[in-house]
C-alpha cells in the first residue's frame, strides 16, 4: 500500500503488487459545525484564509521577519480574516484586529466552510491531499523534505502557488494572497480535482479493504513479483550484457587496430622499395 494517488501524483513507472491509497480517511463527509468563538470570527467578515505550518513545523520557530513578513501582509487585507497556526503568545502586539492566533485549529471543518477562500500550507503531502480533497486553493511555503515536490504538484495542476522561503516578504505574500483570491482558475482547478477524487471509480477505502481481504484469503501473492526478484546479483545488473559487449568491444578495437597496422606496414613497405630503386 502506498500513500499515493494516480490522479495528482506525478505519473511513474509501477508494479501491479502497489496498491495506491493516497487520500484515505480524506474523502469528503459531512462538515462538522466549527466552535463558537471561530465560527463567530469566520462570520465577521467578507471571507477567511487559513494559516498553518502543521505540527512538525509549528510557526512560532520560524524567523522573525518571517512573522512581521506574513504580518504586514495581512494588515493589507481588512475584509478577510487570518486564522494562524500559532503556538505561543510573543507576537501579539503587532497583530492587526484581522488575524487570529490558535494553538490549534479544526482545519478539515475550517476548509469546507464556505467562507474560507484559500490555505497558507508548508506543503505537507496530507495537507496538500486534504486541500485537494476539500477543493481548496493553496499558497505553499516548502520548507524541506518533500515539501518542493509536494507544492510543485499543486503548482502542476493550477491549484497553487509558490512562495520559496529564502523570498518571503510582504510584498510577495500580498501579491500571492491577491493573486489567489482574485484569480478564479485556482479555485476552479481545485474544484476540478477534488471532483475527479470524490468520483474516482474505487476509492482509496474500497483498495484497502478488498486487497487486504484477497492478501488475507490467498496469503502470497506470487503471480505479481516482478521476474527482476529472481535473477542473481550479475543478471539484475546486467553485468552479463556489460561484460559481454566489453569483450565484444575489446576484440573489435584489436582487429582493427591490427587491421590498421597491417595497412600502414604495406604503405610503407613499398615507399621504402621505392626508395630503394630510386
Amino acid at each position: 500500500m502506498a500513500n499515493s494517488n494516480e490522479l495528482y501524483d506525478t505519473p511513474r513507472p509501477t508494479l501491479a503488487k502497489v496498491v495506491l491509497i493516497g487520500g484515505i480517511g480524506m474523502e469528503v463527509k459531512d462538515t462538522k459545525p466549527l466552535p463558537e468563538e471561530i465560527l463567530k470570527i469566520v462570520e465577521s467578515r467578507d471571507a477567511t484564509i487559513l494559516f498553518s505550518f502543521g505540527s512538525i513545523a509549528p510557526s512560532h520557530n520560524m524567523p522573525l521577519e518571517w512573522k512581521r513578513s506574513f504580518v504586514e501582509a495581512f494588515k493589507k487585507f481588512p475584509n478577510y480574516n487570518f486564522l494562524w497556526r500559532y503556538e505561543k503568545d510573543d507576537i501579539k502586539a503587532i497583530l492587526p484586529p484581522n488575524v487570529y492566533l490558535y494553538k490549534w485549529l479544526p482545519q478539515t471543518d475550517l476548509l469546507r466552510h464556505s467562507k474560507t477562500k484559500a490555505f497558507i500550507t508548508h506543503a505537507g503531502y496530507n495537507s496538500i491531499q486534504e486541500a485537494i480533497n476539500i477543493g481548496m486553493p493553496v499558497i505553499t511555503v516548502p520548507l524541506y523534505g518533500d515539501q518542493p515536490r509536494n507544492a510543485l504538484l499543486a503548482k502542476h495542476h493550477g491549484f497553487g502557488l509558490i512562495l520559496q522561503k529564502s523570498e518571503l516578504s510582504a510584498e510577495s505574500i500580498s501579491k500571492a494572497i491577491e493573486e489567489i483570491v482574485s484569480n478564479k482558475k485556482y479555485f476552479e482547478a481545485a474544484k476540478r480535482l477534488s471532483k475527479m477524487v470524490e468520483h474516482k471509480p474505487v476509492s482509496p477505502a474500497q483498495l484497502l479493504v478488498k486487497w487486504s481481504e484477497f492478501v488475507a484469503k490467498f496469503k502470497t501473492l506470487e503471480n505479481l513479483e516482478p521476474a527482476g526478484n529472481k535473477l542473481n546479483f550479475f543478471q539484475y545488473h546486467s553485468l552479463d550484457v556489460i561484460f559481454t559487449l566489453l569483450i565484444v568491444l575489446i576484440i573489435s578495437l584489436t582487429v582493427t587496430a591490427a587491421l590498421f597496422r597491417c595497412l600502414l606496414h604495406r604503405i610503407f613497405a613499398k615507399y621504402i622499395v621505392k626508395s630503394k630503386k630510386e
